[in-house]
């Protein structure tokens, strides 16, 4: 990749012509850590980071169906008194349309201000970033839009999340061309990164998930370990907590077709049924292709789908079904209150596309305690503010 300086994009009205703001109505918090996120889907990020004492500002995606769920997110957060999204400005846009003038006026902030800025820009762009091909494919811009506007809005920090799979994409030079950009995203800006790939079921949540994120501080501050919650269970010294398995997650979980919201799951045929009655744990379905789930074990890793379909949770692991939208989302530890817009493929993208809000608090909690000498929230907290105790019946004040 070349060494051309991202280029600059004015600021003109036109701009967010093409979007739906939902703006800030509620009186500033005593939070000071301010977060302006961008790809913000269906708010695991958000939630996260925001359990961990951030104070979002500014939320925005693309998709509708995400934009509404953050709204109404908002709204039962407030009814709720808790803190998610209460001074955030909601905007549906698509990232290429937002001025960094625009999206700092929105948050109520000026360059240089922000504490954070998170997101994670799609995957696909990742296959012709280090091509120099971005320009060509409408995917591979969206790297050089977050990079743009960390460029302009300049955070004191950032935090970029995508699949482990940047890693070793054309034998790593994707990923070290990128790194080379966000370490010096404009004339005149540097971060320090700390980089960490992680997998989620060691931080508490009931589900193998590997990711990578990468952390940017503009102060040239640093870190190299963010503390396992859990370990597997053949593993444990007693030091730390087994993993959280499938039966943790959906322990008390009320019965399909409640009042739960996205609680409902597919029709199968009696074909079906039957092939799913004879899976045993752990094994996949050869004509659905899905793992039926161990109730013993931490669940396999969503699968989202494309923007037409084929986003499917994997079989439940006591009925001949596939695991609800609610019960993924359980799996990703989002709130049972958290409802997720839209019909069918909808709430298992948003859910499958986000970043487990207990994996992003304890993330988050590291940025605040390194970066911003802030005081590291208990995990306790952290569950009790994203309504997952049900995960940790044995969790005490230890950590």
């Amino acid at each position: 990749m070349n060494k051309k300086q991202i280029p600059k994009r004015k600021a003109s009205k036109s701009n967010l012509a093409a979007t739906k703001i939902v703006k800030n109505n509620s009186a500033k918090t005593k939070q000071h850590l301010k977060l302006i996120s961008l790809f913000s889907g269906g708010g695991g990020l958000d939630l996260g980071l925001e359990a961990a004492g951030f104070e979002t500002v500014f939320a925005s995606d693309i998709d509708y169906h995400s934009c509404i769920t953050l709204q109404k997110g908002k709204e039962s957060a407030k009814l709720r008194n808790l803190p998610f999204l209460q001074s955030a400005t909601i905007c549906q846009a698509d990232v290429k349309q937002l001025s960094s003038i625009e999206v700092m006026k929105l948050a109520g902030v000026k360059k240089g201000e922000v504490d954070l800025l998170a997101g994670g820009p799609p995957c696909q762009a990742f296959s012709v970033f280090g091509k120099r091909k971005g320009v060509e494919d409408p995917r591979g811009l969206l790297a050089y839009e977050y990079l743009r506007l960390l460029s302009e809005i300049k955070p004191k920090a950032f935090l970029f999340e995508n699949v482990y799979g940047l890693l070793t994409v054309d034998g790593g030079e994707i990923y070290k061309a990128l790194c080379e950009k966000l370490e010096h995203p404009g004339r005149g800006l540097h971060y320090t990164l700390s980089i960490f790939r992680l997998n989620a079921a060691d931080f508490g949540v009931p589900q193998f998930r590997d990711r990578v994120f990468i952390i940017g501080s503009r102060e040239g501050k640093h870190f190299v370990d963010i503390p396992k919650i859990c370990f597997p269970s053949d593993h444990d010294d007693g030091n730390f907590f087994p993993h959280r398995t499938v039966g943790d997650a959906l322990r008390s979980i009320p019965p399909l077709g409640t009042m739960l919201e996205n609680h409902t799951s597919r029709k199968h045929s009696e074909r079906i049924i039957d092939r799913y009655k004879q899976l045993k744990h752990g094994e996949r379905d050869s004509k659905t292709r899905i793992n039926k789930l161990d109730p013993k074990r931490p669940s396999y890793t969503i699968i989202v789908g494309s923007d037409k379909g084929g986003g499917k949770g994997h079989v439940h692991p006591f009925e001949p079904r596939e695991v609800s939208p609610r019960e993924s989302a359980r799996m990703q530890t989002f709130p049972d209150w958290w409802a997720f817009s839209g019909t069918s493929r909808h709430p298992i993208r948003q859910v499958g596309n986000a970043v487990p809000p207990i994996l992003a608090a304890i993330i988050g909690r590291e940025v605040i305690s390194k970066f911003f000498n802030g005081r590291k929230r208990s995990f306790k907290k952290i569950l009790t503010l994203l309504g997952q105790e049900h995960l940790f019946p044995e969790i005490t004040d230890a950590l």
